[in-house]
């Protein structure tokens, strides 16, 4: 609503120098043509007929430029036009009283034609009508014409009323300056004193939109702090994973990938979800996301991780109503599950893929790519039995992490340099290795807006359940 009426003040305020323009071109009009007027009264009462034709013809032009500008709205070419006369019309009258000093420097009356046209004119225009008003200036100096006497400059007007035309002059001319003066120096300090006002007026919304900002900063804070409450902790899961790493890089300040653990019984299942959008929109997916993976697992006791991913996509189906309004909204996943009954682990993705590294080389094991066609039809997901060794590593990841840009050729960082980044360090310890990960990750970007969240979870099987895994290997090779 502020940012409505900011607008409408601001359009308020064109329209409102643009009526001071309109008003300052009447003051010009109106002081000019008294003068004229003036002009035409003292010609008639001295007998100078012919030359009282000059400025009785500036008072009918101004009186038809001043309707023509109110009936046609051209008040730009108006003002031009009006300029002109001003400025020509005095030197053309000193020509017909005599010249220069016959008519007592009559000239002078184009100052303030000159003076009005600098206060509502354009820049670039009142340069050009300055340019004029000096051409004229030094062309009727010098050369001072003079229209109907034979006997040259200053010989038709007795020096008596040669000195009172001057006085005149000077005085009228004088009189008008200041007076168009003072008005603009009114109209200025009205327009500083507005200024100050609107000045005011945009500090009081800026605050008022920095108060609002860190409200909703402060409430998304918050909201990650919720967020981070509901991650597990992994570890605390010794009997399972020895070390882990975790980058957690939300495009906002919350995001929609996340991750999520939990055990029933003899299962335990690990989880990355990516879900869509990102910020706000994506957290509150990820909590929906969250609240069906905790009643499929712990109510009803899923038994696979094809499984999980299955009836995730089909409660999303549902509570999302996919299937008629064919929304894209969802969320991709990654699920490891793992049995302690017979220490297998076993992976299933929708739009999400896993690496195994083991002593320098990398497996990548494919989700199944998500399609608008298995919309309540998640049959077609499988699950992949994963060998681990000593030494093995598991990573799982969003695709915001191989499809950044960099601000170079706009190229995705992509799985081939996640899986060269990740066989690079695999002789170094797991931490330092998603730290050196992240940070190619990070210089790659640059000064690249980041697209998505970011997720890349890594980790190593403890050796109790190595040691159990080989154990049940042995015994089934016997």
């Amino acid at each position: 609503m502020k940012s409505v009426g900011m607008e409408n003040r601001t359009t308020s305020a064109q329209q409102q120098n643009e009526r001071i323009r309109t008003k300052m071109f009447q003051y010009l009009c109106a002081g000019l043509s008294i003068g004229a007027l003036s002009w035409f009264a003292i010609c008639l009462s001295v007998g100078y007929f012919i030359p009282a034709i000059i400025p009785g013809a500036f008072i009918l032009l101004t009186i038809i430029n001043l309707v023509l500008c109110r009936s046609t709205g051209r008040t730009t070419l108006c003002m031009h036009f009006q300029v002109l006369i001003s400025l020509l019309l005095p030197f053309l009258f000193q020509s017909t009283l005599g010249g220069l000093f016959s008519s007592g420097m009559v000239m002078f009356w184009s100052f303030v034609a000159l003076a009005g046209a600098l206060t509502f004119q354009r820049r670039a225009s009142a340069m050009i009508w300055i340019s004029f008003e000096v051409a004229l200036i030094l062309y009727w100096t010098f050369v001072d014409p003079v229209f109907g006497n034979s006997k040259g400059p200053n010989a038709l007007v007795p020096i008596e009323l040669q000195r009172r035309f001057l006085a005149f002059n000077i005085v009228a001319v004088t009189i008008l300056i200041f007076s168009l003066a003072f008005y603009f120096v009114r109209i200025q300090g009205r327009m500083r004193k507005r200024l100050h006002e609107v000045r005011q007026e945009i500090l009081e919304v800026n605050q008022a939109l920095e108060d609002r900002n860190a409200e909703v900063a402060q409430g998304l804070r918050y909201a990650r702090h919720l967020q981070s409450a509901t991650l597990p902790d992994l570890t605390a899961q010794g009997d399972l994973f020895a070390n882990s790493f975790i980058m957690d890089r939300s495009k906002d300040l919350v995001g929609g990938d996340i991750y999520w653990f939990g055990r029933c019984n003899e299962r335990s299942f690990f989880v990355l979800l990516d879900c869509t959008g990102h910020g706000l929109s994506g957290a509150m997916l990820s909590m929906l996301c969250q609240g069906i993976l905790n009643e499929l697992v712990y109510k009803d006791q899923v038994s696979s991780a094809s499984d999980l991913i299955r009836r995730t996509q089909l409660a999303l189906d549902v509570r999302l109503n996919r299937g008629r309004s064919g929304t894209k909204d969802g969320a991709e996943m990654a699920v490891l599950c793992f049995d302690h009954g017979k220490h297998t682990v076993h992976f299933s993705g929708l739009g999400c893929s896993l690496l195994l590294e083991h002593a320098g080389e990398v497996v990548q094991l494919r989700g199944q790519r998500p399609l608008p066609c298995m919309i309540a039809n998640w049959e077609s997901l499988t699950d992949s039995r994963i060998p681990l060794f000593g030494g093995t590593r598991v990573f799982v990841y969003s695709d915001g992490v191989v499809d950044q840009f960099n601000g170079g050729d706009h190229a995705k960082f992509s799985t081939k340099r996640l899986v060269q980044e990740v066989a690079t360090h695999s002789g170094t310890p797991l931490n330092h290795a998603g730290s050196s990960i992240a940070a190619a990750l990070e210089k790659w970007t640059g000064d690249t807006d980041q697209l998505d969240d970011m997720l890349l979870i890594g980790f190593e099987m403890s050796a109790a359940w190595i040691n159990a895994d080989a154990k049940v290997h042995a015994s089934s090779a016997a």
